[in-house]
């Protein structure tokens, strides 16, 4: 019975090692869930995000903070999916993937300047997004048409983001 105890608990140990938090949610208006495997939580205050986390909103909002500070805000009928973070504080190490399936999603970059700009891939239906430290939205319609929209920092000053898909790459700035 100890040995299959220790294997037990061993197993669970390598299981919360390897299911590590990349976030959590910050903000929380309305009915939101994470769809984690198989698995629905319901969204909370605290509540930590995994990669691979399917976040939605239903009528509600909710934001996302990372562990480097980029935020990912939703509004109400929205989804995401994180495909990848990870954030070592070294740029060649350190990387992003999120998809925005459908909604309206605002992301604004934390310390960015750390993850390779290589390394952040912000996927829609219809385009793929480069960062260059800077904040946008981005609203995915049902038919997986997508619109950016480049943001002001607090400061006043405006990065920059580069969009691409089959027709070519455009530089917002």
């Amino acid at each position: 019975a100890a040995i299959v105890t220790l294997l037990l608990t061993s197993a669970m140990l390598v299981e919360s090692v390897t299911a590590a938090s990349i976030g959590q949610i910050s903000d929380l208006k309305g009915i939101s869930e994470v769809v984690r495997s198989k698995d629905k939580f319901t969204g909370k205050l605290a509540l930590p995000i995994e990669q691979m986390d399917n976040v939605q909103t239903g009528n509600g909002r909710l934001e996302i903070k990372f562990v480097d500070d980029s935020t990912v805000k939703l509004t109400e009928q929205s989804k995401l999916v994180i495909d990848d973070f990870v954030y070592s504080g070294k740029p060649d190490s350190s990387r992003m993937a999120i998809k925005f399936a459908a909604g309206t999603a605002r992301f604004a970059t934390g310390q960015t300047g750390k993850i390779n700009k290589a390394n952040i891939a912000l996927n829609t239906p219809s385009a793929t997004v480069a960062v260059r430290g800077t904040d946008f939205s981005t609203t995915v319609d049902d038919f997986g048409r997508s619109l950016f929209i480049l943001l002001p920092e607090d400061d006043g000053s405006v990065g920059e983001i580069t969009v691409s898909n089959a027709a070519g790459t455009v530089i917002l700035n």
